[in-house]
């Protein structure tokens, strides 16, 4: 995945969309200097919402990241709706 193409939402409180989305933040040691960082800036990419890690001090651009699928376009292993957005179209 090309994290250049990741769109940063600006002024989103990272806490809200972690619950918004039910993204669960972590913090993982930088590759390159082993400073811990901390997935706080959120982002959107196609129908994936996250959280990413802002750059390191050392420059290092690869930072952690966590993804979920937008709950409006369904499972992302099996492509199919959920089970709540089958009841709503079989009323």
């Amino acid at each position: 995945m090309n994290r250049h193409r990741f769109l940063r939402v600006l002024g989103q409180d990272p806490e809200r969309w972690a619950a918004r989305h039910d993204i669960e933040s972590f913090t993982h040691p930088c590759q390159e200097c082993g400073r811990m960082l901390t997935t706080s800036v959120p982002f959107v990419y196609g129908t994936l919402r996250g959280l990413i890690a802002p750059t390191c001090v050392c420059g290092n651009e690869v930072t952690p990241y966590c993804v979920v699928r937008d709950a409006r376009f369904g499972d992302l292993f099996t492509g199919g709706a959920l089970s709540e957005n089958r009841s709503r179209t079989v009323r």
